[in-house]
């Protein structure tokens, strides 16, 4: 154990030695006294007037200093007031030391009770002390409090009001203590407030807590809004012995939350706004990707005719003029006639190269026979290009479509076929196409190493390549989906495209 613990302050020493000192002091006066009546009185009755001594030790200085007055006590009266004990006289000793027992009986009787007492007013004096200092720690939250705090009784008259109440609202203390809570200024001209105030403490007085956010007004009349709470105060009996209003004003806050509504309503607006706009300019986008579409197919028409029309016929008059030559070509040095000779090749060869990408524009036979016949021969010459076996599946009695939908339907299998050639590395396809609730359905699948979840994030965002994009916007524009589906063992692509669309402005009509 830490020894300073025991140690005992040099003031609480001083004030031990004091104690003891008016002990021992109270003694001698009570033994002057005694001397000074001895003449009148004379030896009876020695002790009692050492009693008030010893009370008064025992009330104000303690246990140690009351034993201190009684031994200095019976000490002087032995040997002082009665010095005829010296001689121990028989005829006296005896009643004197009988006395002496009462004395020191009484005594101690009288340093226990005011010991008791002692303790008890110190005990008093403590409560006190530790009443004071909580009253005081209080006072300092009650008015240091950050919201408005006040006291009430149960019948609702304030007490006490703290100063943010007062300061903060502009009230002096004297026009709201003692008063109604109901009726003071914070109310002034709110009647359905102070109902709702006088109904609240009514509440509150019966042990239910109350709440709500109500206008109050400061004392230059303006309006403000608080967070109220009345609450009911018990003791350790659960008697209710105050009621404590309490309030928090939320004006400034109400305030940041309206024009936070009213900036989020009109960002709303912009944004319903700017949608609208968005929605409109992409509409015109893709009307204008529709008709750019619709172009390049003509376009590619037109090319594809000027091909078959004008640089075939000029091919076919060279061919004939080569033709009329290499009967001659006998006539000719070597060299010559082998020239005429490869020149024929390289007419054919000419020839089938722009009849292939004539084709590959846009197939006469879409035009002519439709898309079964159409896609037939695209498969076909598809397969021996690539070497890639593509089965075709499509019902022989699925008919004449819209010019629009059959270029589209056609469009969808090239680039797939396309895609399957350049990017998959399967050696097989296959090419469904059906016809389910006036709707035509296109699926293309591969066996190859399928689409990277990225590269399919994009294309589903529409980032795909130029050919994907181009795919998309057919099948948009004429009402219909898009759907890809991916992993490591293949893709499938299925377009749904519904079977009439009597609006395209295409310029054509179903057959």
């Amino acid at each position: 154990m830490d020894m300073a613990t025991n140690v005992v302050p040099e003031d609480g020493i001083k004030r031990i030695a004091i104690r003891y000192a008016i002990a021992a002091l109270a003694a001698v006066v009570a033994l002057l006294l005694r001397r000074l009546l001895a003449p009148l009185v004379g030896t009876q009755l020695v002790y009692m007037a050492l009693w008030p001594a010893v009370v008064f030790s025992s009330w104000y200085c303690g246990v140690g200093p009351a034993i201190l007055t009684v031994s200095v006590g019976v000490a002087g009266a032995w040997f002082w007031l009665l010095p005829h004990l010296h001689s121990l006289a028989p005829q006296h000793s005896g009643n004197e030391i009988t006395s002496l027992i009462g004395f020191l009986t009484v005594s101690a009787l009288i340093i226990v009770m005011g010991e008791s007492n002692r303790r008890s007013r110190e005990r008093e004096r403590s409560f006190a002390a530790e009443a004071v200092a909580a009253t005081a720690k209080f006072q300092a939250i009650f008015q240091q409090s950050t919201v408005f705090a006040g006291i009430m009784s149960a019948d609702g008259i304030i007490l006490d009001a703290n100063k943010l109440c007062l300061e903060m609202c502009g009230y002096r203390a004297e026009e709201v203590i003692g008063r109604a809570f109901w009726d003071c200024g914070w109310w002034h001209g709110l009647p359905e407030v102070q109902a709702k105030i006088r109904a609240g403490t009514t509440q509150a007085a019966g042990g239910d807590a109350y709440r709500e956010l109500l206008p109050y007004r400061w004392a230059d009349e303006t309006e403000r809004l608080v967070d109220f709470a009345l609450h009911p105060i018990r003791d350790a009996h659960g008697q209710i012995i105050f009621l404590h209003p309490t309030g928090v004003d939320v004006t400034d806050l109400k305030n940041a939350e309206e024009n936070y509504r009213t900036l989020a309503e009109s960002l709303e607006e912009q944004v319903r706004v700017r949608t609208k706009e968005l929605n409109i300019a992409n509409e015109s986008l893709r009307d204008l990707s529709a008709r750019l579409l619709h172009m390049r197919d003509h376009e590619a028409r037109r090319i594809a005719r000027e091909l078959h029309d004008s640089v075939g016929q000029l091919l076919a008059a060279i061919s004939m003029n080569i033709a009329v030559v290499k009967p001659q070509a006998h006539k000719l040095d070597d060299a010559a006639a082998a020239a005429v000779t490869e020149n024929m090749l390289l007419v054919e060869q000419i020839s089938s190269e722009i009849r292939t990408i004539s084709h590959l524009l846009h197939p006469p036979l879409l035009d002519e026979l439709g898309l079964r016949s159409a896609l037939g021969w695209y498969v076909d010459g598809f397969s021996e290009r690539s070497k890639i076996q593509v089965e075709l599946e499509i019902s022989s009695e699925f008919g004449r479509l819209t010019t629009a939908l059959e270029t589209t339907v056609f469009r969808i299998v090239q680039e797939c076929l396309t895609n399957v050639h350049r990017h998959s590395g399967s050696k097989t396809a296959s090419i469904r196409i059906t016809q389910e609730d006036r709707q035509i359905l296109v699926k293309a699948q591969d066996s190859g190493k399928g689409i990277s979840p990225d590269k399919l994030k994009m294309a589903s965002d529409g980032r795909g390549g130029v050919g994907y994009r181009g795919m998309v916007e057919r099948i948009r524009h004429l009402g219909g989906k898009l759907e890809i589906r991916s992993d490591g063992q293949g893709t499938l692509v299925i377009a749904t495209l519904p079977y009439e669309r009597p609006d395209i402005p295409d310029g054509n009509q179903s057959p």
